[in-house]
């Protein structure tokens, strides 16, 4: 199964080194200018990221994949871009990864959820079923395994959410 989905899912980022700043670059120490803003996507990478350093360490047997894009004929954009999928024994992780700070509300049932009562969110469950049913429909072979819904956050929050999201009796999960 692992070689059959590794050769389904394109990964959408390239292997890139990070950048250093020169020797030469010189810093400001002024406080009177604001701090520049880190983009939301880069915040969403640096979530990623810290998931991929757990990931690394998966007993032998379990496999797993990140930033994966996928094609999704019922996606707004014709794909879905799935943050990890963890290959086991037991079934198929699908993880979305959420690097918000504050507090995070919201409901299975709540088509958003708010955080810090700044922003809404997209359900980040009824995300990851549109990212389940993306995998499903490319690996027809394997509808009757199991496929388990994990949406991560960071530490940098706090739930205010169902509490039942948080106990593991079910295929879908918060932590």
């Amino acid at each position: 199964m692992l070689k059959k989905l590794m050769s389904m899912f394109k990964s959408n980022t390239p292997d890139k080194k990070p950048t250093q700043p020169s020797k030469n670059s010189k810093t400001k120490t002024s406080s009177s200018k604001p701090k520049p803003k880190v983009q939301p996507t880069r915040i969403g990478e640096l979530g990623e990221h810290k998931i991929n350093i757990q990931l690394d360490q998966l007993p032998k047997g379990c496999k797993y994949v990140s930033d994966l894009m996928v094609a999704n004929p019922k996606s707004r954009t014709g794909y879905s871009q799935i943050d990890h999928v963890v290959i086991t024994p037991q079934g198929l992780f699908v993880i979305e990864t959420k690097n918000y700070n504050g507090e995070i509300k919201g409901t299975r049932d709540n088509k958003s959820w708010t955080v810090s009562n700044r922003f809404k969110m997209y359900n980040p469950f009824m995300q990851n079923y549109g990212h389940i049913q993306a995998i499903k429909s490319l690996l027809p072979d394997y509808q009757e395994n199991r496929y388990i819904s994990l949406v991560s956050f960071t530490m940098r929050c706090r739930f205010s959410v169902d509490p039942e999201l948080r106990k593991i009796h079910s295929d879908e999960l918060i932590v």
